[in-house]
């Protein structure tokens, strides 16, 4: 028998890639560039070689598609999910909680 399962995003995601600067806030963990592999109004999906993200774990996301001369928008988000991909390489899941305000 197959259980059902039930979808608990709240908003579409959308198969874009963009590279994004994701930031830990423990200064323990290195900053990266990374692709994401989809995004949504509330969070962001991308995969990395780096096998130090954790759920609960704090990030601010800097996303690097802007117009000409606008200032980079920085993000506060947590990590939701980690999976492992088949390409030795880890898939992360972020949910996006607020825009980080100088």
């Amino acid at each position: 028998m197959q259980n059902a399962t039930t979808e608990r995003r709240q908003t579409r995601r959308e198969n874009v890639s963009e590279f994004v600067l994701i930031c830990p806030c423990d200064s323990e963990y290195p900053e990266e560039v990374c692709t994401t592999l989809n995004v949504s109004g509330t969070g962001i999906y991308f995969a990395t070689s780096k096998d130090h993200y954790y759920p609960g774990m704090n990030v601010i996301v800097t996303f690097d598609s802007r117009p000409a001369g606008a200032m980079p928008q920085d993000y506060i988000g947590d990590i939701i999910r980690v999976e492992r991909l088949d390409n030795s390489k880890w898939g992360v899941a972020i949910r996006i909680l607020m825009p980080n305000i100088p």
